[in-house]
């Protein structure tokens, strides 16, 4: 046994590596993501593949005939370019399952001289087989998804829609939107564009800077030859009909989710003929009624919120008073937002940061999205009210300190975003209803925005060009077209009212409403793709009712959770103390280790003298002890891992407040390891002279190595009596 100590030295080196991985994933996972602007394409992938064919051998450029793979028909188009996907290397995906092109239109159709500008599409080809892997046949009338935003880039949608069940049976079509990324985006510097002036210390002037942007952003698109009065919903349905004609086809299925809803119904106007099927989801109304009251649908969402959690006495018993103290958190930060002093950089240029009410009102309001999220959302509104009352200022130089790895291909371009918003009569909508809200629900309004800048906004659209279009153009649609309209129960930004309100334009139409789905339930619900399929196969049939009303769960909210401000800490000091933290990373990686390896060297132990000599009294016990140890932090390190893969897969925000509930069982394990680890030293010391000098030493360093990783854990805020 003398032996084995320093043989495995090189385990105790693979252990530390492998922790200080594991807290690094940990402590740089994404928190928020804010959409900022387009991911670079990558370069390596476009240069290897666009290598000038001049520079090749001839006979390397005509492979084997087996080799050569038959170009897909649609890429024989004379209606548009093929072009490499530029996500290509970012989305993994085989040959032949998405592909990408070009087709180009004119600018404004309502000027005879007007430019052409170029729109990136991409095709993500039918599997032809179920979810069981059983062959279906491929369906000859494809599906077009009308994108969000307005403004959202396509490769989140590619991402995330890949593998949807929709394409089991058939072709999908996804057009990014003229102005957006790859499709000519004149704002690509938006959200970092005169950083200094962004950061304001009131949340009326934050918001008044925002206007200064829009108008930096329009006037230069303007200067550089865009026509701005262009992007707006009802040439956009003009493209959509354009590609339809660029691909040959005679007619396709529509499907479009929130400000593809409303583009949906924009391009059934435009071009009713060449639709078979229309699938709205997340609706927006053509004419906007009701849409741009956001104080009114998030009081909505709160009633609906704290009544389900009344009705789940754990959540109950924890956040029963939880929205007064949320709306008096709200109201704190509207008389006194935080500053913090920060190392000034790119995003900080004067070293200064602020936080306002529309972090609190905003970050629960976004989680109301995804269904998946719904779970964590009390606890994170616990958390940030908690943090509010006692001015965390950890929690929020976390906030601001924390730069995510990426947006998940989710970015919007401000600038097409901003032109719809203008033209179509969001700008206008909203400056319409803010009075009324302001008066109703006065924190609620203010934590969404500033009075004077909502009734600016309409005359600075104006001054830049983007006059809104004729009202009588936003009529709501009449059509005789099949139509399915899906809206989520718990949608917070396009709520149901929203959908009944258009449903009697719509003679061949059937209100589908997920009870437990958030925004956008036929993208997220794993039986829509099959509901969709058969829908298209067949408008008049019946709707699957299992799947609309059972295709999802009610949130089980956790409470109470468990409470550690590790990731904030490790966030702050990573930033600001890297050194600090390093050390911090070699203490857990060397305390860890040494568990580790005691571990495996105690089991290796015990199965030797299983077969050996009798063991010495006072040395078995030692060894039960230590080896107890050893295993108990080596459970909690790993029950800690696991604890905060749960607590992603729900939503890495939780992160910034603490973990799901079962954690607080696995940090029951940090004290009790260092008592057996202490327990382990008293013991082994008493029976000194009865151990071998080697297995002594290989025994105290295990027993420390417990203890240190204890005290770690209850330095980082992993022991039970801090949640």
């Amino acid at each position: 046994m003398r032996a084995i100590w320093p043989i495995l030295v090189t385990i105790l080196t693979a252990s530390l590596t492998a922790i200080l991985i594991a807290w690094s994933f940990l402590l740089s996972t994404p928190v928020m993501a804010e959409p900022e602007s387009d991911p670079p394409l990558d370069a390596l992938s476009a240069e290897m593949t666009d290598f000038p064919e001049a520079f090749v051998e001839p006979d390397e450029l005509e492979p084997e005939p087996s080799e050569m793979p038959e170009a897909p028909e649609w890429l024989r188009s004379a209606g548009f370019d093929p072009v490499i996907c530029p996500f290509r290397g970012r989305i993994d995906y085989e040959a032949g399952q998405i592909e990408c092109g070009l087709i180009r239109v004119p600018e404004n159709r309502e000027r005879p001289d007007s430019r052409t500008i170029e729109l990136m599409f991409v095709r993500l080809v039918a599997r032809g087989e179920d979810g069981d892997g059983e062959e279906v046949e491929v369906r000859d009338d494809p599906v077009i998804y009308l994108t969000g935003g307005p403004g959202v880039t396509v490769e989140g949608y590619v991402a995330r829609l890949k593998d949807h069940g929709l394409l089991d049976r058939r072709d999908l079509y996804i057009l990014e939107q003229r102005g957006i990324g790859n499709s000519g985006d004149f704002c690509p510097f938006f959200a970092s564009r005169n950083r200094a002036d962004q950061i304001q210390p009131t949340f009326a002037e934050s918001q008044q800077a925002m206007l200064r942007q829009a108008r930096t952003c329009m006037t230069g698109a303007a200067e550089a030859g865009v026509d701005i009065a262009a992007y707006h919903t009802f040439e956009n349905a003009r493209d959509v009909k354009a590609l339809r004609l660029a691909l040959g086809l005679e007619r396709w299925n529509i499907w479009g989710i929130s400000y593809g809803s409303v583009l949906g119904q924009a391009y059934i106007k435009v071009d009713p003929d060449g639709i078979l099927a229309v699938v709205l989801d997340a609706i927006v109304p053509l004419d906007l009624e009701e849409l741009m009251r956001l104080p009114h649908w998030h009081d909505r969402n709160l009633e609906m919120l704290f009544a389900a959690c009344e009705a789940q006495p754990g959540c109950q018993r924890q956040y029963g008073d939880l929205r007064e103290r949320y709306m008096a958190a709200m109201e704190k930060l509207i008389e006194q937002p935080i500053g913090l002093d920060v190392e000034a950089d790119e995003r900080y240029p004067d070293g200064r940061v602020y936080f306002f009410q529309d972090l609190v009102a905003g970050l629960p309001f976004s989680l109301l999205y995804e269904e998946s999220t719904h779970p964590a959302i009390p606890a994170i509104i616990a958390g940030l009210t908690r943090a509010v009352e006692r001015n965390d200022r950890r929690l929020f130089r976390a906030i601001a300190l924390e730069e995510s790895g990426g947006n998940g291909g989710f970015s919007v371009s401000m600038g097409m975003s901003m032109a719809v918003r203008c033209l179509d009569g969001y700008v206008d909508r909203w400056a319409e209803s803010a009075p009324e809200d302001f008066l109703t629900y006065p924190t609620l309004a203010r934590s969404f925005g500033d009075p004077d800048s909502i009734a600016r906004a309409p005359e600075l659209c104006r001054e830049v060009g983007l006059v809104p279009r004729d009202p009588a153009d936003f009529a709501l649609v009449e059509t005789d077209l099949p139509v399915l309209v899906a809206n989520g129960a718990w949608d917070p930004i396009t709520p149901v009212p929203l959908a009944e309100y258009i449903m009697p334009g719509f003679a061949n139409g059937r209100l589908a409403i997920f009870p437990h789905a958030g925004h956008g339930p036929t993208r997220s619900v794993e039986c829509s793709g099959d509901l969709m399929n058969d829908f298209f196969d067949d408008p008049a049939a019946d709707l699957d009712q299992e799947c609309i009303e059972e295709g999802g769960e009610a949130a089980e909210y956790l409470a109470p959770y468990f409470q550690t401000a590790a990731v904030p800490r490790g966030i702050v000091m990573q930033a600001e103390r890297e050194k600090r933290f390093g050390g911090h990373m070699i203490w857990a990686g060397v305390s860890w280790g040494l568990s580790l390896l005691g571990v495996l060297v105690l089991a290796l132990t015990w199965l030797s003298r299983r077969m050996g000599s009798a063991t010495i009294k006072g040395a078995g016990a030692t060894r039960f002890l230590v080896f107890l140890a050893a295993l108990t932090i080596s459970a909690h390190a790993a029950g800690m891992g696991l604890a905060v893969r749960a607590t992603i897969e729900i939503t890495p925000v939780l992160l910034l407040f603490g973990l799901v509930p079962w954690a607080t069982w696995v940090a029951w394990l940090a004290p009790l390891a260092l008592l057996l680890g202490l327990a382990g030293l008293v013991q082994g010391w008493r029976y000194r002279e009865r151990i071998a000098v080697s297995t002594r030493v290989g025994l105290f360093l295990t027993a420390l190595g417990a203890s240190s990783a204890s005290v770690f854990s209850l330095v980082w805020g992993l022991w039970p009596l801090f949640s």
